[in-house]
């Protein structure tokens, strides 16, 4: 499909459930097949991954998603999870500065590409704090930020980093300046980004790994809890009006969210999911109604 290049303005997203109008997205490359699988998982077969991306972009455009699109690099290999890039607030986006030091580089081309959808930046996190978009959840009035809960566990599998606390502490004063509540999530070490095991799926919903993110933080929000296996499954992308895009490979997560009367679109995006990349770490969202 043609991407098209198209221009939004604000209000930008007040919440991450919101009707997804417009999106920001950034092609795979060769490179994909550097980045460290999950514990057990084969590394991502780039040709297959292509493919599943198309199939990706074809369903946001059936979707009546307008889609603008940021330059890819092949020195960064995880740059296709654009949502590590920046926050989108009512108001504008506010650039993050990445927790990897081989990611930096994906920020310059994201700001330019918000830049051509007219969506101005309101912030950016400066060293020497380090916070990645993929960690922060907007639900309405409130902000989630994750942190890192030190714990065992098994032999083997490497920790994540997720940002520190002058990042956090940027942000936090960016949020409640628009008079925002701001809550720190725990996460497990291993987990690869907050919104790749848990996801605002409607405005007073929260779907999570029960068994990786501590989800006493939620109070206040009904929770659903992804099926013991299925982690990663808890990582969709809200379309709005209690529909979500789901890798269909999470054979228990999809049924429960149905049980559960939201409506699920399933795609195979495994090649990313191996990854530990999920639908809602690979889109941007630019505007939300």
């Amino acid at each position: 499909m043609t991407i098209a290049s198209p221009t939004f303005q604000a209000p930008f997203v007040a919440d991450d459930a919101g009707k997804l109008r417009g999106a920001l997205v950034v092609r795979p490359t060769s490179a994909l097949a550097a980045v460290r699988p999950l514990y057990g998982e084969s590394n991502a077969i780039v040709e297959r991954a292509h493919e599943q991306f198309s199939v990706f972009l074809t369903r946001l455009g059936a979707r009546g998603i307008k889609v603008v699109e940021a330059e890819a690099s092949a020195k960064t290999p995880a740059s296709a999870f654009c949502a590590d890039g920046a926050v989108v607030f009512a108001d504008g986006a506010f650039l993050m500065r990445p927790s990897d030091l081989g990611r930096r580089g994906e920020i310059a081309p994201l700001e330019a590409a918000l830049a051509l959808a007219n969506v101005p930046i309101v912030g950016r996190i400066d060293a020497p704090g380090l916070l990645d978009g993929g960690d922060v959840i907007v639900a309405g009035d409130t902000l989630f930020i994750a942190v890192t809960t030190p714990r065992r566990h098994e032999q083997g599998i490497a920790a994540s980093l997720h940002g520190n606390a002058l990042g956090r502490e940027q942000l936090t004063a960016y949020a409640r300046s628009k008079n925002m509540k701001v809550v720190e999530i725990p996460v497990a070490a291993e987990v690869r980004r907050l919104k790749s095991v848990a996801s605002l799926i409607d405005t007073r919903t929260m779907l999570y790994a029960a068994s990786l993110v501590d989800g006493e933080g939620f109070g206040g929000f009904e929770r659903l809890i992804a099926p013991r296996g299925e982690d990663y499954g808890a990582g969709v992308l809200a379309l709005g009006g209690r529909r979500v895009l789901a890798n269909l490979r999470f054979r228990e997560t999809i049924p429960m969210l149905r049980a559960a009367k939201f409506a699920v679109d399933a795609i195979d995006v495994w090649e990313f999911g191996k990854i530990g990349a999920t639908p809602s770490s690979m889109v941007l969202a630019l505007k939300r109604d």
